[in-house]
């Protein structure tokens, strides 16, 4: 029998869910006033049923977060927890966008400052955001314990930058539309991927986080939901419904994250179906598929920066006797196609525009992320930001926030050259220094020129336990070739990780024979409930790493 067509399927699921509403006496028709803030508030705390909806309300600002904002999102957060008849947490963007990122433009002005103290406000903004960065994503343990576990979802409609990514990537469950607009472009101001937001990268498939990182690439929310950044992929139109269909559970009906998941299923669709709007184009547009993502892989898969460049020049030139070219054809691009070609020039031009500091900084956060715990990620950004606040070892992050966000006085235009980036070339970053104000001991940091002083986050400390030591190895240990963590990002599509333990046989849902490629698509299938677009993107991996032929 023909599978129905992706429509078909949503209308039925919506007709149902209106049955279902239809025959619950307590769905609120619109979205109660506000539990505990004004209208006028930048962050309002809704309910709807057992639904708590943080509302960020600042849309003439693209909901940019400032330190209110953000310490206002911890008091929702906060109200959330103690609430006994809360079971979701629902955060939502008012106009058009979840959270354009941090409102930066008072951090640089107070980093510029005469005097330490007043220079010392450029920090707060980060550790109050920080903090609600570890908030979300412990959210689970911290309701749970206080007696009952509840969930957090991230409707990340519209533009969803910067701030509006930390407080969503470690959440459980992250929806994203047709409308979502999502990256951290921090490179591009001189500054580096916060929030914590290193560790999901860093945990992607192949080299994506690298390329995602050092690129600030924007993405759309088809390649959010493939790339497992998203859970769920729901058409922007169903979110009002999805909401109410969420508040509509009882208490004791949520009593599981797969509860959440089972309703977000129901609204979810595939944005690279056939019968999607723009599927099949969306589908040949991305870089995350087939050949531009085997070159992608093997560029940003270097040692250093400079290496990164190199062989996106090979590509970009077609140089044919060099080592990029001959790889790429041990690969399996024995062409080098039009497409690819343009996709190495493009993040070429992309790579230039941004600061070259910033680029070894954010090449060497990654790599250190993957062997690191999120604590440990969210204590070590509050020393990253902390030196690119002090100003007086380097100016870039001010000099790239002034050159972005400001217009030039000549045209009264925002500018779209390049900024007057201090130092100018990779050449000249003085890795050394950077080591030392970066990533040492924090007395050698100040012996190398740092004078701000590094704030003390609000959340707790990493322990030198055995207990802890033992629970972060387990972590980052992992399973199969890839180091497939079972307990990370649950419900996204299969990582290429879990695919490679499936293939070795140390999934849980691996049987004792050799699996051939349909069956890995059919038992990873029925594993995740057939997400959408889950064949889509095994059959691309197991193309690239020619799983039928070996």
């Amino acid at each position: 029998m023909a599978r129905p067509s992706t429509t078909h399927r949503t209308a039925e699921r919506i007709q149902a869910v209106s049955r279902h509403m239809s025959a619950t006496p307590h769905r609120a028709a619109a979205a109660e006033p506000p539990v505990d803030a004004h209208m006028n508030h930048v962050v309002q705390l809704l309910k709807d049923g057992t639904a708590r909806i943080i509302h960020l309300n600042r849309p003439k600002a693209l909901n940019a977060m400032n330190r209110q904002m953000a310490y206002e999102f911890g008091q929702c957060l906060e109200a959330t927890i103690r609430s006994p008849n809360c079971a979701t947490v629902i955060l939502r963007g008012e106009g058009r966008a979840l959270c354009a990122g941090g409102d930066i433009m008072a951090v640089v002005d107070a980093a510029n400052q005469s005097s330490i103290e007043e220079r010392r406000h450029s920090t707060a903004f980060f550790e109050e955001e920080f903090k609600q960065n570890f908030n979300v994503a412990n959210y689970e343990k911290l309701t749970g314990e206080r007696g009952r576990t509840k969930y957090y979802i991230s409707f990340m409609d519209g533009i969803t930058m910067g701030g509006g990514v930390g407080i969503s990537a470690t959440a459980p469950f992250r929806v994203v539309t047709e409308r979502t607009l999502y990256a951290m472009p921090e490179v591009g101001i001189g500054y580096y991927p916060d929030a914590g937001v290193t560790y999901a990268y860093s945990r992607l498939d192949g080299n994506v986080g690298r390329y995602l990182a050092l690129t600030g690439g924007r993405l759309n929310g088809a390649d959010v939901y493939l790339l497992g950044l998203a859970t769920h992929y729901v058409r922007s139109s169903l979110l009002d419904d999805l909401a109410h269909r969420l508040g509509a559970l009882s208490i004791d009906a949520v009593n599981s994250a797969s509860v959440v998941n089972d309703v977000l299923d129901e609204y979810s669709s595939d944005p690279f179906a056939a019968d999607a709007e723009n599927g099949a184009e969306l589908a040949k547009n991305s870089v995350f598929l087939g050949d531009r993502r085997i070159a992608l892989d093997f560029c940003f898969g270097l040692e250093s920066v400079e290496q990164i460049f190199s062989s996106l020049e090979d590509i970009a030139q077609l140089r044919k006797d060099s080592y990029t070219l001959k790889e790429l054809a041990r690969r399996g691009l024995d062409t080098i196609s039009p497409e690819v070609q343009q996709f190495a020039q493009t993040t070429l031009n992309d790579l230039n525009m941004r600061a070259p500091r910033s680029l070894k900084v954010t090449l060497r956060m990654m790599d250190r992320a993957e062997k690191m715990t999120l604590l440990e990620i969210i204590h070590e950004n509050m020393r990253v930001s902390t030196v690119f606040c002090d100003l007086s070892v380097g100016r870039d992050f001010y000099t790239g926030v002034k050159h972005t966000l400001t217009k030039d006085p000549a045209t009264g235009k925002r500018r779209t050259n390049r900024a007057p980036w201090n130092p100018a070339t990779l050449a000249e970053v003085d890795e050394k220094q950077l080591d030392l104000l970066c990533f040492s001991d924090v007395n050698q940091a100040h012996k190398a020129g740092l004078q701000l002083p590094v704030p003390k986050l609000d959340i707790p400390e990493v322990q030198n336990t055995r207990e802890y030591r033992k629970k972060r190895d387990a972590e980052l240990r992992g399973i199969g070739p890839l180091r497939w963590n079972p307990s990370y990002n649950l419900w996204a599509l299969p990582s290429e990780a879990e695919c490679a333990a499936l293939v070795e046989g140390s999934h849980p849902a691996a049987g004792s024979y050799r699996l051939e490629p349909h069956e890995l698509i059919d038992i990873m299938g029925r594993h995740k409930k057939n997400k959408p677009a889950l064949e889509l993107k095994m059959l691309d991996w197991i193309r690239r790493n020619s799983i039928a032929s070996k």
